[in-house]
């Protein structure tokens, strides 16, 4: 059996790694000729990858386990921002069989076939520009994408489907004209993106352009953007961690403008594996804690009654007094909740953690373990800022959402979900100059009856939400929700989207070696 080789490697980010751990076990579990090598910083994202993959039963992990290398790459935490040298000559090795040797375990895996297909983030321009120095047409590269398909037509589209436009060849025009830097070319273009343009993409209502950083955020970098719709389009073609159940327009036209440029797209969404352990048994005293207290809140106020609230790793409310008047009336009503607190930007005063353990009836954590709390019985609803990994890890779980979006595919998020009558967006918590502008729902309204952005206003909006919870209107969004995600539970169901489109590319690029050359299949 000749064997074939799979390299993938994203930038530092959790959102990118977490949907190819699954990606991983789907292809090794599928096909026993195929070796897949994960090029991986060190540290927390390291961790948290063996640790995904140890949610597989014993069996399951012993059949693949030896198919799957896992190479910390240089044994520590890095900034993603940074391009990270030490992927090139890890490439170089892997493509020439030599030995390459793991920061974290020490091991070292030598003679393996040269890779012929490579799955980049394109937010890792230069392990695209590695592969292509090292390979050249030898190996094809794919673009992996962990955003759904209606956001990345905004942030890296043609203006046909509401996207930005092909910004590098601007960026790049400006600086010869001008004699300005990348960074403040990219920053004058993005700040364009803020003049109250209609926005129109696919399967969800217009907004104005501002509305897609709903929330004062500090995206002081925009060259890795640009540079990173540059690389998507120089790879081979995508692979869209999502599913047309979720967004069957944007995924038709994401397709669409794929192919029209001779791309490759696939769509294998949603990516994400299941704990084989119990939800009532912890992988460590901090997750006891936690199944402690939701066991305790499920018998004092019964099944789905907890409210969880994180804003993941990056993200936290600019106007924190927003969340406060939130969770003063979670308090006042009686409705057990669990804060996360995990960015950076979280100040969390000694007040405020006394406020929440005093009232008996809340837990803060600055770690959370999310798929625990979203798995257990007692959970409910899901305040998120509406990440693709959380949208869907809460599908996965059958807990409904109330987004609050920040920026990124966030807004998209929110606005495709609530377009299925399946969650709640809130629209009082924006903030910033940008936030606070009237959003394109009501520009028919008259300016009375405009969103205000103050807390006050923030906090009846929420109450309103919570009355809608409790009857009619929470239970059609609940059995909305939990529709949706049966129905994308079953896109890897022998003959749907997702198991189609893995079987078409390994297909063509694996079994038919395609490299840089699109059959007609690869359109999948």
């Amino acid at each position: 059996m000749v064997q074939k080789h799979i390299v993938a490697h994203n930038v530092a980010a959790w959102g990118a790694y977490k949907p190819l751990s699954a990606f991983v076990v789907r292809v090794a579990e599928r096909r026993e000729d195929v070796i897949f090598t994960i090029l991986i910083t060190g540290g927390v994202i390291y961790k948290k990858f063996m640790r995904e993959l140890a949610k597989l039963t014993i069996s399951r992990l012993e059949a693949i386990r030896s198919r799957i290398n896992v190479i910390d790459l240089n044994g520590q935490d890095v900034n993603p921002l940074i391009p990270l040298a030490e992927f090139a000559p890890a490439f170089e090795a892997l493509y020439s069989s030599k030995p390459l040797i793991c920061k974290t375990t020490n091991l070292i895996i030598h003679g393996l076939p040269p890779p012929t297909v490579a799955l980049i983030d394109p937010f890792a321009g230069y392990a695209v520009d590695a592969i292509q120095a090292i390979a050249g047409s030898k190996c094809s590269i794919f673009s992996w994408m962990t955003a759904p398909a209606g956001a990345t037509l905004r942030l890296f589209g043609p203006e046909k489907y509401g996207g930005v436009g092909d910004l590098s060849p601007k960026a790049e025009a400006e600086m010869d004209l001008s004699g300005k830097r990348y960074a403040e070319v990219a920053k004058e273009i993005y700040d364009g993106f803020s003049s109250g343009e209609i926005v129109r993409i696919p399967g969800i209502p217009a907004m104005y352009d501002y509305e897609w950083t709903p929330q004062e955020v500090n995206l002081s970098d925009q060259t890795f953007f640009i540079t990173a719709q540059k690389y998507m389009r120089m790879t081979d073609g995508t692979f869209c961690v999502s599913s047309s159940i979720y967004e069957p327009e944007a995924m038709n036209a994401a397709k669409e403008w794929l192919n029209s440029i001779g791309k490759a797209w696939y769509s294998v969404g949603p990516l994400s594996l299941s704990e084989s352990m119990p939800i009532t048994q912890a992988h460590d005293e901090k997750e006891l804690q936690v199944i402690s207290f939701l066991d305790r809140m499920q018998s004092a106020f019964g099944a789905r009654s907890v409210f969880f609230i994180s804003f993941g790793t990056i993200f936290w409310p600019a106007q924190p007094e927003k969340l406060w008047a939130i969770i003063d009336e979670l308090i006042a009503l009686r409705k057990p909740f669990i804060l996360a607190h995990t960015s950076p930007l979280a100040q969390i005063s000694d007040e405020k953690k006394k406020l929440i353990l005093d009232s008996g009836i809340g837990m803060e954590m600055a770690w959370s373990p999310q798929e625990k709390i979203l798995s257990h019985p007692a959970t409910g609803w899901f305040v998120t800022h509406g990440g693709w990994n959380s949208t869907q890890e809460a599908l996965a779980h059958r807990v409904p959402v109330i987004y609050w979006p920040f920026a990124g595919d966030q807004p998209y998020n929110a606005a495709r979900t609530v377009q299925h009558n399946a969650g709640f967006e809130l629209i009082e918590v924006r903030t910033g100059k940008l936030g606070t502008r009237v959003p394109y729902r009501f520009k028919d309204n008259s300016s009375s009856e405009y969103p205000t952005f103050s807390i006050s206003a923030a906090r009846e909006e929420f109450k309103a939400v919570l009355r809608c919870i409790e009857g009619e209107e929470g239970r059609t969004i609940r059995a909305n929700f939990e529709r949706l995600g049966e129905m994308m539970d079953k896109t890897w169901d022998q003959g749907h989207e997702a198991e189609e489109s893995l079987g078409a590319f390994l297909r063509d690029f694996v079994d038919g070696n395609v490299a840089h050359s699109i059959g007609s299949k690869a359109f999948a």
